[in-house]
């Protein structure tokens, strides 16, 4: 069977794919990943085989402002309650709705001809990526929607969310010979269960496998050199500290003088018996301008406590990171972040507690669900910005948060349940089986 997956951007949208695309190869399908010009390298990278469609203009890519940091209270689940939403609200989902068509007017040309040329009998896209659904129509085989980690089954193609297709959308199946009404036949859910909202599309829950965004026959990275070199210990058990044994690690804070504290054994918040070594704590951001203000002070706070912060992606703060985040999170006590899918369910595969400070509706959703199950703490990030009163006060109560995680043994006995409900869900080879179901038994 030729399967063709698509996305219109790498990390976290293309990191969820690559585990079925992987598990279709060693089932003797084949796979082939048609991606913009942009995303070719990545893909490459992970071993599997890309398919240039074209460049995406980044005025194309451009997140609409109003989405960037949404203001005001948004009703709890919203996107199983669009009725309770404002007008200005759903104006803002429908900005968001309107950029994913225009990403898919953008590819659909590409992915359109390299399909009928190629003649797959499945089309496997990524949740944001209209242009799979288009081209599955345009051939008519099956579509298969592959989640990231949101809590929701965010339908940003219809109107008011679930309403008839955005017309742009609609225009865009029609050109191509599809009808707009055509939703995929399946979806594939990493969220575990217990963080997902209700949902009348089809789901099938199927577990998060960590991707360090390489293939499977390279070298691991320095970190992970280094943790696979160190004797086992209760470090490597999720949700328990370690003592790192090097202070001068990359990702670090750089602070030789609480670096000596904590590398000394000094305890930090919710040290106690039968507890050796720093506690440790991760900070990950994704936003190329790094963590805000309030943000860098808590982890400053929380390190004057004696508490080791290891900084992944833009938190680093302009040293290398420390690693992939699946392969640094087993020696951490809590993960500070923005509440992206990859994130949270790399920590809640970890058994960590998290603490989201969040930008984005996505991101917030997320955070309120991590909340609700006691798995972590949210906040929203605008309640951070150093315009609004208060906010020079909300460093200190970040870090306030951040040690409640640490100290309240109620967080980490959460943060292990997830951790054993996303254990139990299916792998990528029960997808197999699945999504060549749709097919039909000649496969």
């Amino acid at each position: 069977m030729r399967v063709l997956f698509t996305t219109w951007a790498s990390g976290a949208h293309l990191v969820p794919m690559v585990p079925l695309a992987r598990a279709l190869l060693e089932a003797g399908h084949q796979v082939r990943v048609a991606v913009p010009s942009e995303c070719a390298a990545a893909v490459a990278r992970t071993g599997l085989v890309p398919v240039q469609i074209g460049a995406l203009p980044m005025a194309v890519v451009r997140p609409p402002d109003m989405a960037r940091r949404p203001r005001g209270i948004w009703p709890t689940e919203w996107p199983v309650r669009p009725a309770a939403l404002t007008p200005e609200q759903h104006g803002v989902l429908r900005a968001c709705g309107d950029r994913q068509v225009r990403i898919a007017e953008a590819m659909a040309q590409g992915l359109v001809a390299f399909a009928r040329c190629w003649q797959p009998e499945l089309v496997v896209h990524d949740a944001g990526a209209y242009a799979g659904t288009v081209a599955a129509g345009a051939l008519g085989v099956p579509a298969v929607g592959q989640l990231w980690g949101s809590a929701a089954v965010l339908r940003l193609d219809r109107q008011r969310l679930e309403g008839p297709p955005l017309p742009g959308y609609a225009r865009l199946m029609r050109r191509y010979g599809a009808d707009p009404a055509r939703e995929p036949d399946l979806w594939l859910d990493p969220c575990p269960p217990s963080l997902a909202l209700p949902s009348r599309a089809r789901r099938l829950p199927v577990r998060f496998v960590p991707h360090d965004g390489t293939s499977p026959d390279e070298t691991p990275s320095p970190y992970e050199a280094r943790r696979a070199g160190a004797r086992p210990g209760r470090h490597e058990q999720p949700g328990h500290s370690g003592h790192s044994g090097h202070s001068g690690h990359p990702g670090h804070s750089g602070h030789p003088g609480r670096h000596a504290a904590a590398s000394n054994g000094r305890r930090g918040p919710g040290g106690g018996p039968g507890r050796s070594g720093p506690v440790r704590v991760c900070a990950a951001w994704d936003d190329a301008g790094g963590p805000p203000d309030a943000v860098r002070a808590a982890l400053w706070a929380a390190e004057a406590r004696g508490v080791e912060v290891v900084r992944v992606g833009s938190a680093a703060e302009g040293r290398p990171p420390a690693g992939p985040l699946h392969r640094v999170l087993p020696g951490c006590r809590a993960l500070l972040h923005q509440g992206g899918g990859a994130a949270v369910l790399a920590a809640a595969m970890a058994g960590v507690p998290q603490l989201v400070v969040a930008p984005r509706l996505e991101h917030q959703l997320n955070g309120v669900r991590l909340a609700r199950a006691g798995a972590g703490m949210y906040l929203p990030a605008d309640a951070l910005d150093p315009t609004r009163p208060g906010a020079r006060a909300a460093g200190a109560r970040l870090a306030l948060d951040l040690f409640a995680l640490l100290e309240q043994p109620s967080y980490a006995a959460a943060a292990h349940a997830l951790r054993r409900e996303a254990l139990a869900m299916p792998g990528p080879d029960r997808a197999v089986k699945a999504v060549t179901r749709l097919v039909g038994p000649a496969v």
